[in-house]
C-alpha cells in the first residue's frame, strides 16, 4: 500500500503578502514620478552599486549562518526536521532579496554603458529605478527577520540548557 504522505498546509501570510504587494506598488509609484530623475552619472551609480552590493555580502553571509547545520539544538530530530523547514523558508525568503539585489546591479551596470541618447535608455532607466526602489523597500524588512530567527534560536537554546539541568 501506497500511503500518500500529507504536508501541513501553511496559512497564508496575508501580512507577508500584503507588505510585497506594497513594496512593488511602492516601487511602481517611485518610479513612476522620480524615474526620469535618475541618471547615469557615474558617480550616483557607483554609490548605488556600492550599498547594494554590500547589503548582498553581507546577505550571503547570513544565508550561510542561518542554514548551518549546528544550530538545530533540539532534542527530537521531528522537531529539528521542522526546524529546518522553517529555516529553509526563511532563507528561501532571504535568497529572493539576494536576487532583486543581483538583477539590481546587473541593471546600474547596463545602464551605467548605455549612452544618454540610446532608443532603450528610457526603459533602462525606469527599470533601474524601479529595482533600486524596490531593493530598498525589501531590504527594510531584513533586521527584523533575522532578529527573529536568532530570538528563536536563543530561546530554543535556553530551552535546552533548562530541560538537560533538570533532567540531571
Amino acid at each position: 500500500m501506497n500511503a500518500k504522505r500529507s504536508m501541513p498546509v501553511r496559512p497564508i501570510a496575508y501580512g507577508r503578502l500584503f507588505w510585497g504587494a506594497a513594496a512593488v506598488l511602492g516601487s511602481v509609484v517611485l518610479t513612476y514620478f522620480f524615474g526620469g530623475a535618475l541618471s547615469n552619472d557615474p558617480n550616483i551609480l557607483g554609490v548605488i552599486a556600492s550599498i547594494f552590493s554590500i547589503l548582498a555580502g553581507v546577505l550571503i553571509a547570513v544565508i550561510s549562518i542561518l542554514g548551518d547545520p549546528s544550530m538545530l539544538l533540539d532534542q527530537s530530530w521531528r522537531h529539528s526536521y521542522l526546524s529546518a523547514e522553517e529555516t529553509q523558508r526563511k532563507i528561501h525568503r532571504q535568497t529572493d532579496v539576494f536576487m532583486i539585489y543581483v538583477l539590481l546591479l546587473i541593471s546600474l551596470f547596463a545602464f551605467m554603458l548605455c549612452s544618454g541618447n540610446a532608443s532603450y535608455f528610457w526603459w533602462l532607466q525606469r527599470i533601474t529605478f524601479f529595482l533600486t526602489a524596490l531593493a530598498f523597500f525589501a531590504s527594510l524588512s531584513l533586521p527584523f527577520t533575522l532578529r527573529s530567527i536568532q530570538r528563536k534560536r536563543l530561546d530554543r537554546a535556553i530551552q535546552q540548557i533548562r530541560s538537560s539541568k533538570q533532567a540531571s
